[in-house]
């Protein structure tokens, strides 16, 4: 199999909240920048507090909870669960499986870089196979 890592095939935006942000106004930097989660970050210390994701709040909603108060540091998915963005994506694949996740944090020098997400690695998909073919059609022709 060919190796692709993680810091080619990740989104390189990621947006991160304060743990008193409400549910409300995830929501509301969901719509605006067209994402599904943010990396939840104490701004005295700079640390990842967790993650929150549009599932999160579709929850929330679910039960009838007041988004307009509920805080993020009482929903928020922790420990996160990140990787390097050195790694390859079939260890992104088996962490995001063995976790249960759809989106990893992508961390170079213990910094959050990027973010990968299961429809990163199925946009990915068809360029792997067209590398492959390639790869193929080479071997053939020698």
């Amino acid at each position: 199999m060919i190796d692709q890592f993680v810091g080619d095939v990740m989104t390189r935006s990621v947006r991160t909240i304060p743990p008193e942000s409400t549910a409300s106004d995830v929501a509301t930097l969901f719509a605006n920048h067209d994402i599904g989660s943010a990396v939840v970050v104490a701004p005295e210390t700079g640390e990842y507090s967790g993650i929150v994701t549009e599932s999160d709040i579709m929850q929330l909603v679910a039960a009838g909870a007041d988004i307009d108060t509920v805080r993020v540091a009482t929903f928020l998915s922790a420990p996160i669960v990140t990787i390097a963005s050195t790694e390859d994506i079939h260890a992104a694949a088996t962490l995001m499986k063995a976790h249960s996740v759809r989106r990893l944090p992508v961390t170079e020098d213990g910094d959050i870089v990027g973010i990968l997400t299961t429809t990163d690695l199925t946009h990915y998909l068809p360029r792997l196979r067209n590398t492959i073919l390639r790869g193929r059609n080479d071997l053939a022709a020698q």
